[in-house]
């Protein structure tokens, strides 16, 4: 039985397989219909999920924004991710979920429940799979790290501070334990951030910003206007980082002593305002490959579970 690890995020899904392969796409949908059939382009697939069909990862339009989980977009992100990596039949899988949802273990079934469904029919590129997620282990999205860099915990009182897409995932880990109490999630991913510079930017450029403007803000570290680079965007793109991380851990210190414990910080988002978290939280650690760090711990965990 194959054995596979995914991190299906709002920003993109990534995914692991005990034979070192490794995919990472977009979390992003775009419904085909009659008058929309096109071919899937890009980092992308063309999905048909039981009777509706749809273009799966960088050429899609549609974000899901909300909290929640255990949504169409994600099981399909979560089979597409099982396709990409080659698998066939039964497969045994770690998937991760934000704190929140983990804590409640009426929550945790329904999510372990809902992926383990087999669509009636599930079609990627013109192909009919047979995807049989048949063991599923649902984990934290904060507790991936643990496993992966096991020397930052041992012994130690460890904050973990895990930004992604949509969410912010806080734990705190006692030589390696995590401590329940300290376990949560806020809306304060990427699309914070994001919702931080549409804000800025429309007011400061008078102009209306779609996602996609504002991911190429991110991207070039500041904003083209009239066919020439602001340098003035870019400062106000480090003052958001800077307002963003400043927010972040001025809400955490309302409930933990983060000054009082190591912190290591984690997921995408933590790439992009790096420079920010060095100088809010000097002591703050981030890990290499930081991007992969859940869904590898998350493969380390199903490889000593799924044996």
């Amino acid at each position: 039985m194959k054995i596979i690890a995914v991190d299906a995020g709002k920003y993109a899904t990534k995914a692991l397989a005990a034979s070192g392969d490794k995919v990472l796409f977009r979390t992003k949908s775009t419904q085909l219909t009659a008058s929309l059939d096109i071919e899937a382009t890009g980092n992308s697939n063309k999905v048909i999920y039981e009777d509706d069909t749809y273009i799966i990862g960088e050429q899609g339009e549609q974000i899901d924004y909300g909290l929640e989980k255990n949504t169409l977009l994600h099981k399909m992100a979560i089979y597409t991710a099982a396709y990409r990596l080659g698998c066939k039949g039964e497969i045994a899988a770690v998937i991760g979920c934000p704190t929140n949802i983990y804590l409640s273990k009426e929550n945790r079934k329904a999510f372990q429940d809902n992926i383990k469904q087999k669509p009636k029919k599930f079609v990627v590129d013109g192909k009919l799979q047979n995807i049989d997620f048949k063991r599923v282990l649902i984990m934290p999205e904060s507790s991936g790290v643990v496993y992966t860099n096991k020397e930052l915990f041992i012994g130690k009182r460890v904050g973990v501070i895990d930004l992604g897409g949509r969410n912010m995932n806080f734990g705190i880990y006692d030589n390696l334990v995590p401590q329940p109490n300290s376990m949560m999630t806020t809306n304060q991913g990427s699309m914070h951030i994001e919702a931080m510079i549409k804000r800025e930017f429309e007011a400061r450029y008078r102009r209306g910003l779609a996602p996609r403007d504002i991911e190429n803000i991110i991207l070039n570290g500041g904003i083209k206007y009239q066919g020439k680079f602001e340098p003035e965007s870019k400062k106000a793109l480090s003052k958001i980082y800077k307002a963003y991380v400043e927010e972040v851990i001025a809400d955490l210190k309302k409930e933990f002593p983060l000054d009082l414990m190591d912190i290591v910080v984690t997921g995408g988002t933590s790439i992009l305002v790096k420079e920010a978290l060095q100088e809010v939280v000097p002591h703050a650690q981030t890990v290499e490959e930081t991007q992969w760090t859940n869904v590898a711990g998350f493969l380390e965990i199903g490889k000593v579970k799924f044996k």
